[in-house]
């Protein structure tokens, strides 16, 4: 009996002395944590892909071994065969989707605007949901080349000086001072749509829907004959292009541990569902020259 109960006695000391493992985190906590470690992500990689714009000249090396990539001429003969052919159907187009009343084409806009949007917020939603910072990420990164997308719109709005259909009756009216070529209202619907469809892997079942729904917004905008055809398209592939850059990006900078940092980054906590854990507070700033 003296031995059962100094046994017992010397597992409860034994219990004791180990550390006291770290409670679990509240959902609340969690989300509020992935929050601030998702800011940190977006914040840290504007400053590196304006480091990277600014910086492109001295990168011809990189450049030339992208030329000499067959994947580089099959991207852009595809995307100058799109265009090419969305602007040879330009006429076409027009005079089928000329009859539409306005409010058929606010309607289309309305469904494209709320399908996208909700896509890429409930995209969000889960990867706070789930603890997936990929899925998070993407939302993220489909939001910020959706700003910029904007942004160079208005250069190449500009630039082109395309007329509107309900300017002229010629889709070859480039340079007049005009404001059709690309949409500015297509253009961020497509670059969210690219985000949603990279974290699927472009999948065909998410890829065509989601893309689907982005196009909606085109033919709205053709229906109140405000764009021709092949400004949609050329919507499509810089929404879609600026979305794909930044991805691309996004991933050069994870893989470089000694990128530029506004904040900085820690290794991920233990556990499937706790990506941040251990994460820093504050602000901290760090180079490696």
């Amino acid at each position: 009996m003296r031995t059962a109960i100094l046994a017992l006695l010397l597992a409860f000391a034994m219990q004791a002395s180990l550390p006291l493992a770290a409670a679990a985190p509240s959902a609340p906590a969690r989300a509020g944590a992935e929050v601030v470690s998702d800011f940190k992500y977006l914040v840290n990689n504007l400053s590196e892909d304006a480091i990277d714009v600014a910086t492109s000249p001295l990168h011809v090396d990189a450049a030339g071994e992208i030329v000499t990539s067959p994947r580089f001429y099959l991207v852009v003969g595809g995307s100058a065969a799109l265009w090419g052919g969305s602007f040879a159907l330009d006429q076409t187009m027009k005079s089928h989707l000329r009859s539409m009343s306005s409010a058929d084409a606010d309607l289309l806009q309305n469904i494209s605007y709320g399908g996208v949007g909700a896509s890429v917020a409930l995209l969000y939603g889960y990867g706070l949901y789930s603890g997936d910072a990929r899925a998070r990420r993407c939302a993220l990164t489909a939001g910020e080349g959706a700003g910029i997308a904007a942004l160079i719109n208005i250069g190449i709005k500009a630039a082109f000086g395309r007329l509107r259909p309900s300017q002229t009756s010629s889709h070859t009216s480039f340079f007049h001072g005009g404001q059709s070529f690309v949409s500015g209202d297509a253009t961020p619907m497509f670059a969210l749509a690219a985000g949603v469809s990279e974290y699927y892997d472009n999948r065909w079942y998410v890829a065509a829907p989601i893309y689907s729904l982005a196009l909606l917004d085109g033919f709205g905008r053709m229906g109140h004959n405000a764009h021709w055809f092949s400004d949609i398209a050329g919507a499509a592939l810089l929404g879609v292009g600026t979305t794909e850059l930044f991805i691309y990006l996004h991933r050069q900078h994870e893989a470089d541990p000694n990128r530029f940092r506004i904040f900085a980054i820690a290794a991920p906590g233990p556990g499937p569902g706790t990506p941040i854990g251990g994460a820093p507070t504050g602000v901290a700033f760090a180079y490696s020259w």
